[in-house]
């Protein structure tokens, strides 16, 4: 992958490296944005305490740690590849997706929105620490030592790790949490660029995947618009409440592409998500599992 914006390689079961070549990024064009993003910079480090041990710049080149779940463990059962927005940096620092939320506490993804939608669950004593737990979590997955009718895969459409939202501040401009706080950083211009790399590397993650079955979902807005193939809907978020996000994967008509609200609203995003993949024909236990 030399020579493009963005290059990446798998670290380990979870860790992704990655490097963006800012000189590409923001060529002769776009000599404004690179001012921008060197001004704002320091302030989006200072955004997240683990930033500075997962990001790293050296004049052009912008190296950090992102995340990317894939299990080579072979499994009949139908791939799921879970799409989100971007990463939480504690989460990245944590080397595990939703590693927690709040005071250390067991993250919704895991608790309100898979659990109940009856894609996945683990067996576990809940009393475990955050960091047991999160290295258990990372190794039933690996091993698919879960309760699932799929054999789960996860990533996520823009690398660049942020603070979570839960330490959003929508009224200080050094807020740069969530998605919206990276293309505070880069700039929309930029962002476009970034992400026409970024689906390159999703759909390539995808195509590793599955086999050459599977459903993928996307969990956010730019994830399923920039994912879905030309026929399919643009993202609304009343589309995304009344189950109105189903396509098919960009350059693959063959996987079903299936869009749900934003984890922030656990309750919707999982009924949407159990009730789009029980339309495709998928069983799933109850809400006990």
């Amino acid at each position: 992958m030399a020579g493009s914006i963005l290059s990446y390689r798998q670290e380990d079961s979870v860790r992704l490296h990655c490097e963006i070549d800012l000189e590409q990024l923001f060529p002769a064009t776009n000599k404004r944005g690179r001012k921008r993003f060197e001004k704002k910079w320091n302030d989006f480090l200072e955004s997240d305490s683990c930033n500075k041990e997962i990001f790293e710049l050296k004049g052009d080149q912008l190296k950090y740690q992102s995340e990317q779940l894939i299990p080579s463990k072979p499994d009949d059962r139908t791939p799921l590849l879970l799409i989100l927005g971007n990463p939480a940096s504690h989460s990245v620092k944590e080397g595990m997706f939703f590693s927690f939320e709040g005071d250390k506490k067991e993250h919704r993804f895991w608790k309100n929105i898979l659990k109940p939608a009856g894609v996945l669950s683990f067996s576990y004593d809940d009393k475990l620490s955050y960091e047991k737990l999160n290295e258990l979590r990372k190794k039933q997955l690996l091993e698919l030592n879960y309760k699932s009718p799929f054999q789960i895969g996860l990533c996520v459409y823009i690398s660049i790790p942020s603070a979570s939202s839960k330490k959003r501040n929508v009224h200080s401009s050094k807020d740069f949490s969530g998605f919206s706080g990276i293309q505070k950083l880069v700039g929309s211009k930029a962002m476009q660029q970034l992400e026409k790399e970024e689906q390159k590397r999703v759909l390539e993650c995808a195509q590793k995947f599955f086999t050459p079955k599977g459903v993928a979902v996307a969990f956010q807005k730019n994830a399923w618009n920039g994912l879905k193939s030309d026929k399919d809907i643009s993202y609304s978020i009343d589309d995304a409440r009344n189950g109105k996000l189903k396509g098919t994967l960009k350059n693959a008509p063959n996987i079903p592409l299936i869009g749900v609200p934003p984890t922030r609203r656990p309750g919707p995003c999982s009924e949407m998500l159990r009730q789009l993949l029980e339309e495709r024909g998928y069983s799933l236990p109850k809400n006990n599992m």
